[in-house]
């Protein structure tokens, strides 16, 4: 079975720390987590994750009278540790029946769901190794990026472009079917 996942991630060349992860499988169950341990003071130096993945993740403004800045909210459900992040990912994938992993663009991601587990030596079993790209698949049904549906909103919100990559992959099965016949 599919898993259609996204991730946000902060990118200094060097390395990829994660923010959040989504997953939808194709038979609706969902995962969504924020990293209570990304570096916030980074993020916040970042003109395009302040302005496109912070207003997506919870968020907490500082008490009235208090000076301070807008933090991630620790309390929040969504927000874990990384090392429980990836014992919920490592389930949620494992709970799947033959997982295919697949996302947009997916090089980056894959390093970032993978490194949720340390190098990829250590990649536990039943994880994929690989993530499968929605763009590849798009090329090889003769589409490219702009033929593919756009998502309405949530753009940059992990779970949301999850859901949007479960959108893009039915339209590609619906044009790849019609080709086939």
């Amino acid at each position: 079975m599919r898993i259609f996942y996204d991730t946000e991630f902060l990118d200094d060349g060097t390395t990829i720390d994660l923010i959040s992860i989504g997953m939808v499988r194709e038979d609706g169950a969902e995962l969504y987590a924020v990293s209570s341990e990304f570096d916030q003071a980074a993020v916040r130096r970042h003109g395009w994750l302040m302005a496109n993945v912070w207003p997506t993740l919870p968020t907490i403004e500082p008490a009235r009278g208090e000076r301070g800045l807008i933090r991630l909210d620790l309390a929040h459900p969504d927000v874990r540790p990384r090392a429980q992040i990836a014992r919920l990912v490592a389930d949620f994938i494992r709970s799947t029946p033959n997982p295919e992993l697949w996302a947009y663009y997916s090089a980056y991601d894959h390093v970032a769901l993978a490194q949720l587990f340390g190098p990829m030596s250590n990649l536990p079993a039943g994880i994929p190794m690989q993530t499968d790209d929605l763009v590849t698949a798009a090329k090889l049904a003769g589409l490219t990026p702009h033929d593919l549906p756009e998502q309405a909103d949530g753009h940059h919100n992990a779970l949301a472009d999850a859901r949007h990559n479960l959108v893009m992959a039915r339209h590609i099965d619906t044009v790849t079917s019609r080709t086939t016949r």
